[in-house]
């Protein structure tokens, strides 16, 4: 493993086979995250056997929001999840900019149900991983890791960490890791976040591509993740690729 990306929607590329060979010859490891469980079941077909991809099956916050994923389609992931390690896209988002109003009861329904079946069959020697969207929603978010018992249980990580200080620093007291890719690292608190996350915390991600039925290249998701890590490495001046790739190690162990 060359490189590591926390969190890509492989799924999302017209040309998901074509990128996956390519990122084997680049040497990257991808946690393809969904955001439907029928995206999952369709990217589990298209890229059945595929070699540093770790697919992991979701229900995203905005697809729950706007009725996208009703609950027969949550009913769906929580039957799949006992076979299942990776997780993600899941979460929570209460911003207006995203979400509809009044939607948050639903979203939190959703997501406690999501987390509590992961909780109860992750397995101890091999927990699950977990990868998760917290928009205006940290503190609901890290309830339900504590209240379904996923933050002991299961290997959760922060994609694209956004929420206030004092946030970061009770996800990190509960083990969360933390993915900052080269759009975080753009912002002054994304690079703040960056300085301050406990070393054996932080990963690295790319969120690509920027939208569905999109083509694209292995090639752009390396350059990002290498703009990210020579940001990420400035930032906190130490090397950050070496880092990153240790502690993708750990989480996949």
């Amino acid at each position: 493993m060359r490189l590591f990306d926390a969190h890509v929607h492989l799924d999302f590329y017209a040309n998901a086979p074509q990128v996956v060979a390519q990122a084997d010859e680049l040497g990257l490891s991808l946690l393809a995250c969904t955001v439907t469980p029928a995206g999952y079941l369709r990217a589990a077909q298209e890229l059945a056997g595929a070699k540093g991809v770790f697919l992991a099956a979701g229900a995203h916050p905005w697809w729950v929001a706007d009725g996208r994923i009703a609950e027969k389609d949550v009913d769906t992931l929580v039957s799949i999840l006992p076979e299942l390690r990776f997780v993600g896209e899941v979460g929570l988002d209460f911003s207006p900019a995203h979400v509809g109003e009044g939607t948050q009861r639903a979203q939190v329904a959703a997501f406690e149900r999501i987390m509590r079946a992961c909780s109860e069959t992750s397995d101890p020697t091999c927990p699950k991983v977990v990868s998760i969207h917290s928009v205006r929603s940290t503190d609901v978010v890290l309830d339900v890791l504590e209240r379904t018992g996923a933050a002991k249980s299961c290997r959760c990580v922060f994609h694209w960490f956004s929420g206030r200080p004092e946030e970061l620093w009770r996800a990190a007291r509960m083990g969360c890791s933390f993915s900052f890719g080269e759009h975080s690292l753009a912002t002054r608190r994304g690079r703040e976040y960056v300085r301050e996350v406990p070393a054996e915390l932080l990963l690295t991600e790319t969120d690509l591509p920027a939208g569905e039925n999109v083509v694209g290249s292995a090639e752009e998701i390396a350059s990002s993740l290498e703009r990210a890590i020579a940001k990420a490495s400035e930032v906190r001046g130490e090397d950050v690729g070496a880092l990153a790739r240790s502690n993708a190690a750990a989480l996949l162990a």
